[in-house]
C-alpha cells in the first residue's frame, strides 16, 4: 500500500500524504463510532480515537480535551448552538490544531489548523466534521478486501509535493 497519486495532463502526483487504518463500528465508552480514525488535538502526547463525520458540521471536542489542550485552544470565535442527533448543545467555536496520525512507515501525519465545537455540555466522543476541519484535507478510504485492511488516505487540499520523500521526479 502506499500513496494515492492524480493525473493532470498525463502527469502523476501524490496527492496524500499519510496513511493510517481505520476502525468501523469502534466502541468508545457508550458510543459506536461508525468509521474511526486516530488524531490528535492540539499538542497532546497522547492520541484519541474521533469519529469521522462528513455529516458533521463541526468538528467537536468534550470539555475534558479542552481542558487538557489548555491554552493552545484559541479563544472563542463565536457562540452558536449546535442541533445533534444527541440533542441541542450550546457552546463556542475555537481554533486548536489537529493532526491526522499516519502509522509507522506510512508517510506523514498531517496538521490542520481546525475549528472546533466546545462545550461543557457534550458527553459525547471526538467527531471531526466538515466545516473548519474535513473542508482543508483530502480524504479516501479503501475498504480493503479482506479484514484488517482498511485504509485511511490523507492530504493537503491544494496537494502534497512529495518528490523528495518518494524519489519521484519534480
Amino acid at each position: 500500500m502506499g500513496h494515492l497519486f492524480r493525473s493532470s495532463g498525463g502527469i502523476h502526483t501524490p496527492w496524500s500524504s499519510g496513511f493510517a487504518s481505520f476502525l468501523t463500528s469502534h466502541g468508545k465508552g457508550y458510543w459506536r463510532l461508525t468509521l474511526a480514525v486516530k488524531c490528535r488535538i492540539g499538542n497532546t502526547e497522547g492520541q484519541d480515537i474521533a469519529l469521522l463525520d462528513t455529516g458533521a458540521e463541526w468538528s467537536v471536542i468534550d470539555w475534558e480535551t479542552a481542558e487538557t489542550v489548555g491554552d493552545e485552544l484559541g479563544p472563542p470565535t463565536e457562540e452558536i448552538r449546535l442541533s445533534t442527533r444527541l440533542g441541542d448543545y450550546s457552546g463556542s467555536l475555537c481554533r486548536v490544531k489537529i493532526t491526522l496520525l499516519a502509522e509507522e512507515g506510512c508517510g506523514c501525519d498531517l496538521c490542520v489548523d481546525g475549528t472546533v465545537f466546545v462545550s461543557e455540555q457534550w458527553e459525547g466522543p471526538v467527531v471531526l466534521g466538515y466545516r473548519g476541519f474535513l473542508e482543508k484535507v483530502r480524504i479516501a478510504f479503501d475498504p480493503g478486501s479482506a479484514p484488517n485492511q482498511e485504509t485511511f488516505f490523507f492530504g493537503p487540499v491544494g496537494g502534497y509535493d512529495a518528490s523528495a520523500d518518494l524519489d519521484l521526479p519534480r
